[in-house]
C-alpha cells in the first residue's frame, strides 16, 4: 500500500494538474497550423518531444501521484461487466484493473476541463481532500478500502 500524501501536497498536485491542463504552453509551435487529424498525428508521431508530448508526460507524472483521491464513479453495468471479467478463468485481472484505473483518470480530466468557476473547482479540491482524508483515517483505523481492490 502507498503512502498518503499530505492535504497540502495532494492540493499543489490538483492546482498543478489544472494549470498543465489547461494553460499548457504551445509556443513552440505557435506557427503551426495542423489541417486535420491525420497532420496532428503525424506530427505528433514523428516529432518527439513536441508539446502534446510533454503535456500528456506531465499530466500523467501527476495523475499516477494523486489517483488513489481522484472522485470516480461507474456505472451499475460497468461494475457487472468488470466483475464478469473478473469471473473469467483465463482473464487478466492486471489489464481490468488498468482499464478501470484509466478510465477513472479520463473522467476526471473531463471533470476538470468542464469546470468554469473558481467555486467549483474548489469544490473537486475539497471533494479530493475528503477522499484522502477518509483513507487516512481508514488507514489509522487498520480496515482496508474497496479502493485497495482496484490497486488504488
Amino acid at each position: 500500500m502507498t503512502d498518503i500524501i499530505s492535504e497540502i501536497e495532494l492540493e499543489n498536485k490538483l492546482n498543478q494538474f489544472r494549470d498543465v491542463l489547461i494553460n499548457y504552453d504551445y509556443s513552440d509551435i505557435d506557427n503551426v497550423i495542423f489541417f486535420d487529424i491525420q497532420s496532428l498525428n503525424h506530427y505528433i508521431e514523428h516529432y518527439k518531444g513536441n508539446p502534446f508530448e510533454k503535456q500528456y508526460d506531465a499530466i500523467e507524472k501527476i495523475l499516477d501521484s494523486i489517483y488513489s483521491y481522484l472522485p470516480g464513479s461507474l456505472p451499475d453495468d460497468t461494475i457487472n461487466v468488470i466483475s464478469k471479467i473478473l469471473n473469467v478463468k483465463y482473464g487478466d485481472e492486471t489489464i481490468v484493473k488498468q482499464n478501470v484505473l484509466f478510465n477513472i483518470k479520463l473522467e476526471f480530466i473531463e471533470m476538470v476541463k468542464n469546470i468554469s468557476t473558481e467555486a467549483e473547482w474548489r469544490q473537486l479540491v475539497a471533494l479530493c481532500k475528503k477522499i484522502r482524508s477518509t483513507k487516512e483515517k481508514e488507514r489509522s483505523e487498520g480496515s482496508g478500502t474497496p479502493y485497495e481492490l482496484l490497486g488504488r
